[in-house]
């Protein structure tokens, strides 16, 4: 998981600096953009964090919800020569919506975007990220964002040494590991859907039965608030997913995040990021 523990200084009292935002607030949320290097140059690649911090009992949601909640966002004004990819999402948490369960983070999270400078960037700085954040709180009801700009400061045409000091490094690049694996099509992943049932079934050839497994829908198919079964087989196990009643008229694939914790004394925590087409009759 990505809730962070607190920093032996509270972040919302802490000096900007190149590399990041000051801290701005929209009610029960605070938001602050970190970058995993103060200073860039042409070329460079490199990961941009949204860190949020909730008040305690209330979330902000996952790029799919669930039966309830709408994304966190992000819209970027930037400069000539840098571009911003997707929200990378970090491994969300089951988390009440009132009576509902939903997907989204409380606590501490990151959600990373990965960035390029490209050569057309201006050698001339320091330079001026701005980003409008808009997401959706909610603990026993909910409120939408009002939305809160962030400007992040950063170096350039210099070496990048000062980054290796940054306090938050450490944190964001753990991040950047525990972003669910993707996997590949001959991983002995399977997708079915039973009609009568309204059961899509995922199903793995690997012959270890996990403790637990949890597959969070991005693709809104699949209610967030009916229990997901876990069926052993000859070889492998079945993992039953009930199809959500807003969901498309057209059965479709899925996508989204499996977490799956081993059988062993240890229960060790995988996240796979899985994409699966339905099989045409």
């Amino acid at each position: 998981m990505l809730l962070l523990g607190v920093w032996m200084v509270s972040p919302l009292m802490a000096e900007p600096s190149l590399g990041s935002s000051d801290w701005a607030r929209d009610r029960h949320v605070a938001a602050r953009l970190l970058s995993e290097q103060s200073h860039v140059r042409a070329g460079d690649q490199w990961w941009v964090a949204l860190e949020l911090k909730h008040d305690p009992t209330w979330h902000t949601y996952w790029i799919n919800g669930g039966d309830a909640g709408i994304p966190t966002t992000l819209q970027w004004d930037l400069p000539a020569g840098i571009e911003a990819g997707p929200i990378h999402w970090a491994p969300p948490q089951i988390v009440k919506m009132g009576q509902l369960d939903v997907y989204g983070y409380e606590g501490r999270c990151l959600l990373l975007i990965p960035f390029q400078a490209h050569a057309s960037l201006n050698s001339k700085g320091p330079m001026t990220l701005h980003a409008r954040a808009h997401w959706m709180m909610c603990a026993r009801t909910c409120m939408p964002g009002k939305g809160v700009d962030l400007e992040l400061k950063l170096g350039l045409g210099v070496t990048n040494e000062a980054s290796t000091s940054l306090p938050w490094l450490k944190e964001l690049r753990k991040a950047v590991t525990d972003l669910p694996r993707k996997v590949e099509a001959d991983e002995g992943f399977h997708l079915s859907y039973d009609i009568p049932s309204r059961l899509y079934r995922l199903r793995s050839n690997q012959e270890k039965l996990p403790s637990e497994a949890y597959f969070f829908d991005a693709s809104g198919q699949l209610t967030s608030n009916q229990p997901q079964r876990l069926r052993p087989q000859k070889s492998g196990w079945t993992l039953e997913l009930p199809r959500a009643s807003y969901a498309s008229e057209t059965v479709e694939g899925l996508k989204g995040f499996l977490r799956v914790t081993d059988g062993t004394a240890s229960r060790s925590v995988h996240w796979l990021e899985l994409e699966l087409p339905l099989p045409q009759p």
